[in-house]
């Protein structure tokens, strides 16, 4: 707090009060009484302010003299302390610390730390630290390096010095190396804090030897007194013995410590330092800016360069910058540094190199603060051998770990100094359990909440795990942990839920997301060089189908992919067929909405079947046939669709343990329904309706956590619609969509849009709800990755535009639309929106091009055997000759319905040819 005249400034609360009642005054006026309240009493020249006040916009001086004269009406009396220099400038005079002022002792900020700038982000820190010390006389205040504790520290001594009439001492530790010198430090510091009257009292003559801290305390008696022991972690034993020496002496004294661990004395209130706060990744704008850590990172750039830029792209820039350096102030100071110089671009493209990119702090700052290196470097000193060991080893975990984990990992490493033959066999529980302890306690491990019936789970700061792994490469043993690391997650990930797991699918896929990290960083080592892809396709095989059932789809086939191809290295060895299946089988499951229904995929699902076959792996047949059945039903083919669902229908008769029996009505019947066999479709649909339990019936293994109960329901609005029953298909497509929105799960919810809510809704006229559920879709698909969805939406958004409102504009984007889905072979909306897209031409007058769309949609009916939007085409079409068209005849046919026939026979062919390759015709006779 700072007091001009009468007035009293919070700077950190940008707050001006009067005999305890705010004053107002505007937010430009405060940054200039900012200004030269941080000028001390220099001149500050109008450019000067111009520039720190208005950085990115043009203002006139008298711009300028308005706010200066709203700060002398707030003085009152005292308003000649702003002081006019004609021409050059302005300046204050008098503005001093309450507390200086009515002790009448030397200024505060003699004593003090002085910060070369404001604190930012602080205020609820400073506010419970401030009340804290109303209710515990030994406060310390606990955070990894660069937290900012020493800074808060001081600004909470500046709020609650005036509750102390002997003042507030600091005491620097961080300079003394030795705890023999620790009753020196304290002694400079009370001698240089007091007046000498107050120093001769408390015997301050210095003896022969060296001082003890029996020599001081009997001199603090009877003080009211505030003790700053600052940078305790090196001292940590000598500064709770001073703490608990010097409160004993004095009721009215109390200490404020900052340090990497608690001080574990008795009545110590311990005070997290928590980072700043870092914006959302979706955040934007203005969201981005209110977080504190943005800015700090902001207030340091412009102080450095004052037209560092502020845009949208910049903003976003410095969001992930602040994310990634986990919100610690002096990790942001130095980036902001670096960015004023390099540009944020250039910083953030090369932030992996924490250390190198992030040096050069204040030269005033202590050594240690000037680089994010020297700081972990005296935190690692810091530590006893079994410390320095395990925390190297914790480097290789991403997002965090479980006591588990890290035990599974460092069980067998050899800590730094073992002597004797237990501590060579590795770490025991116990000593993982010390030295983890310690790790904490020293705030270079952050222990995270841990929620009703979770586990503990641990975390390295960002710029530590940088360090630790750095560590680890220097003393050779970057390979050995990776190598365990990776084993560890193979052994988690094999056991994820399968027929016989007994295992909750949704407690355990909660665990898998937060591994996510760890699953990463694994396979990434595994398949880089120097890694071990042995390895690596284990781990694949296990746990990319984990991926896929996760929604993670694009990732799903990359990582399926690199593993599928380091199997054909001549030097690694044969890999066993149910590691094969399992890659094969995710892949092709993910490629299908990646690069669509197109021959790779179900060449893919072939072999599956084929090896399969093979293996006698009743399983991975039923998968093979679900695949290629769900691929030609994507891509239009709904006569070998249907095929292979009855294939597969037949062969779940074989294996009566795997409950897919029930699920094979669900295939048959949506083939039935495109086919346009409608009671067929609807009696299977309630039969499985009628018996299906999910946690029962779900096909209960990895790759395939699809809930199958709900996207029935998808398919029976369709089949409710197609028998005339509009209002109940719209009920029962919303119920399904409710549904899917709670299982959570992206391939449900995107299948309820895309197959049940958006086409009833449009074929219906619920253009809102149609509306709703094309930006849900839009969203879902486009986040996880769904290639083929975020066609079909594309197409379902101008589908909407054109019923709502028919313009050229729009058949043009949905001309444009339909080209994109028909690249990506997913076929089968088509009929129906070529039939949409016949409507709008229609509607703007331009029958022939109607005539050619429905004309289309009829042929590739017929050569794929769809027939389920037949009864919707005929009225397009009777609609289409009211209006003076051509009723969908194809226009090259002359008007001949033979003709047309023959068109359509040859495009069946062609069709068919396409879904039936030799490996396909193959499969189905061996099935």
């Amino acid at each position: 707090m700072i007091q001009i005249g009468q007035l009293h400034v919070f700077l950190e609360s940008r707050e001006i009060r009067l005999n305890g009642e705010v004053v107002r005054i505007g937010s430009r006026a405060f940054d200039i009484l900012e200004l030269l309240i941080r000028a001390e009493g220099a001149l500050v020249s109008k450019d000067d302010i111009i520039r720190g006040v208005w950085p990115s916009t043009i203002v006139q001086e008298n711009n300028l003299q308005v706010h200066i004269a709203a700060l002398r009406k707030a003085l009152g009396n005292d308003r000649d302390l702003i002081r006019t220099v004609p021409g050059r400038g302005y300046c204050l005079v008098g503005a001093l610390s309450d507390a200086a002022v009515k002790r009448g002792t030397p200024d505060l900020a003699q004593r003090l730390p002085v910060s070369a700038s404001a604190l930012v982000g602080r205020e609820a820190s400073v506010a419970q630290i401030t009340n804290a010390l109303g209710a515990a006389r030994i406060v310390t205040l606990v955070g990894s390096g660069g937290i900012g504790k020493t800074r808060v520290a001081t600004e909470v001594a500046a709020h609650v010095a005036a509750r102390f009439a002997d003042g507030v001492v600091f005491v620097p530790l961080a300079s003394v190396s030795d705890p023999r010198f620790v009753a020196d430090a304290l002694a400079d510091a009370l001698a240089d804090a007091l007046p000498a009257a107050l120093a001769g009292a408390l015997g301050m003559a210095r003896p022969a030897g060296r001082l003890t801290l029996a020599d001081i305390v009997p001199g603090l008696a009877g003080r009211r007194m505030l003790l700053v022991l600052d940078n305790c972690e090196h001292l940590i034993d000598v500064a709770a013995q001073v703490a608990t020496a010097v409160t004993a002496a004095s009721a009215g004294l109390c200490v404020l410590a900052t340090s990497r661990e608690a001080l574990r004395v008795a009545g110590e209130l311990v005070h997290q330092v928590p980072p700043l706060e870092v914006p959302g990744e979706a955040d934007s704008g203005e969201a981005i800016v209110q977080a504190s850590a943005v800015q700090l990172f902001i207030a340091r750039a412009r102080a450095a360069d004052a037209r560092f830029p502020l845009n949208e792209r910049t903003l976003r820039l410095t969001a992930a910058v602040c994310r990634r350096l986990d919100g610690i102030p002096l990790a942001i100071e130095l980036a902001a540094a670096r960015a004023a110089v390099l540009g944020v671009e250039v910083l953030a493209d090369h932030l992996d190199d924490h250390f190198r990119i992030l040096a050069g702090g204040f030269r005033t700052a202590l050594p240690r603060h000037q680089t994010l290196k020297a700081m972990l470097d005296w935190s690692y000193r810091l530590l006893d051998d079994t410390e320095r060991t395990l925390l190297r080893w914790l480097g290789v975990f991403m997002d965090g770990f479980s006591f588990d984990a890290a035990y599974h990992v460092v069980r067998g490493v050899t800590s730094e100094g073992a002597e004797n033959d237990h501590a060579s066999r590795g770490f025991s529980e116990a000593q993982l359990l010390d030295a983890l302890s310690g790790l904490v306690a020293k705030s270079l491990v952050i222990r995270e909440s841990a929620g009703a019936g979770t586990q503990t789970r641990y975390r390295l700061l960002a710029i530590t795990r940088a360090y630790a792994l750095q560590k680890l490469e220097d003393c050779g043993e970057r390979k050995q942990a990776a190598l365990a690391h990776a084993t560890y997650f193979h052994t988690v990930f094999s056991q994820a839920p399968s027929l016989s797991s007994g295992h909750a699918p949704g407690t355990w896929f909660l665990a898998f997301r937060r591994e996510l990290g760890n699953l990463r960083a694994a396979l990434d080592w595994a398949f880089a060089p120097g890694g071990d892809a042995v390895v690596g396709i284990a781990l694949a095989a296990v746990a990319v189908p984990c991926l896929f059932d996760a929604s993670l789809i694009d990732e799903c086939c990359e990582r399926a992919r690199i593993a599928l191809d380091a199997t054909l290295d001549p030097a690694v060895a044969p890999v066993p067929p149910e590691t094969r299946l399992r890659l094969l089988a995710a892949y092709g499951a993910a490629r299908v909405y990646t690069q669509g229904p197109v021959r790779e995929v179900l060449d893919v699902w072939a072999d599956v079947f084929t090896l399969a076959l093979e293996t006698e792996s009743g399983e991975y047949q039923l998968r093979a046939l679900w695949g290629l059945a769900s691929t030609c039903r994507y891509g239009g083919n709904i006569r070998t669709a249907l095929a292979f669902a009855q294939r597969f229908r037949a062969l779940a008769r074989r294996f009566p343990d795997l409950p897919v029996g029930v699920i094979g009505l669900r295939l048959e019947a949506i083939a039935l329904h495109y086919a346009g066999e409608q009671e067929a479709a609807r009696e299977r649909l309630d039969e499985m309706l009628a018996v299906y339990a999910h946690p029962t019936h779900r096909w209960n293994v990895v790759g395939f956590r699809i809930e199958h109960g709900i996207a029935t329901r998808a398919t029976l609005a369709r089949v409710l619609w197609a028998q005339g029953d509009a209002r109940q298909a719209l009920h029962v497509a919303q119920d399904a969509l409710h549904a899917a929105m709670r299982y959570e799960h992206d391939i449900v919810t995107c299948y309820v849009l895309v197959e049940g809510l958006v086409p009833v809704a449009l074929l219906t006229g619920a253009h809102d709800l149609a509306r709703e559920g094309i930006a849900l879709l839009e969203t879902r698909a486009a986040r996880t990755g769904f290639v083929i969805w975020s066609a079909c939406c594309a197409c379902y958004a101008a589908s909407l535009k054109c019923a709502v409102d028919p313009q050229p504009a729009h058949l043009r984007e949905f001309a444009a639309a339909l080209d994109g889905l028909r690249k990506t072979g997913y076929l089968a909306p088509l009929t129906m929106l070529l039939g949409q897209y016949a409507r709008g031409l229609r509607a703007c007058g331009r029958h022939d091009e109607a005539a050619a769309a429905l004309d289309e949609a009829k042929r590739h009916s017929e050569a794929n055997g769809e027939h389920w939007f037949d009864a919707e085409l005929r009225r397009i079409g009777t609609g289409l000759l009211r209006a003076g068209g051509t009723g969908g005849i194809s226009s090259n046919t002359g008007g001949d319905p033979s003709a047309a026939s023959t068109s359509a026979s040859t495009s069946t062919s062609t069709s068919t040819s396409r879904f039936t390759s030799p490996p396909i015709r193959r499969t189905l006779k061996s099935a």
